[in-house]
């Protein structure tokens, strides 16, 4: 009695690298709206309020309750999180079938995260805020 012959390999799943390109890249869009934004809402009180204005939907952003008024952080928040949903729903999206290239995105994921992270340190920022603010009138 012959047997049936059956193929045993299996066709290999492609994986794609465009996704996780897309998840690393959308949250550091997002921190670099909450580090622009927060320095935005430090120049003038109109556009404090204006990022605050963002944020009005979540409980605590305003009023004098026992923890007070979380203020403009909660629109910082809002556009932080804003951008890096969409961004990462954009990206996923435009990327799913694309390979790009994680080797040489690593470094400059690295780097640009070193940076966010340096441009919410205040005494790195706050002369250059400074000196953008003066050239500026």
């Amino acid at each position: 009695m012959n047997q049936p012959t059956h193929n045993t390999q299996s066709n290999p799943v492609q994986l794609y690298s465009g996704p996780i390109i897309a998840a690393t890249l959308s949250p550091l869009l997002g921190f670099y709206t909450l580090m622009i934004s927060h320095h935005v809402s430090r120049v003038t009180k109109d556009l404090d309020k204006l990022v605050h204005a963002f944020g009005y939907w979540i409980p605590g952003s305003t009023g004098t309750g026992p923890d007070g008024s979380i203020g403009s952080y909660s629109g910082k928040e809002t556009l932080a999180l804003g951008v890096w949903f969409l961004t990462w729903l954009i990206f996923h999206f435009l990327w799913q079938k694309q390979d790009l290239p994680v080797k040489r995105w690593i470094p400059v994921f690295l780097g640009a995260i070193g940076f966010v992270t340096l441009c919410l340190f205040h005494p790195f920022i706050d002369p250059i805020l400074l000196l953008l603010l003066s050239s500026g009138r």
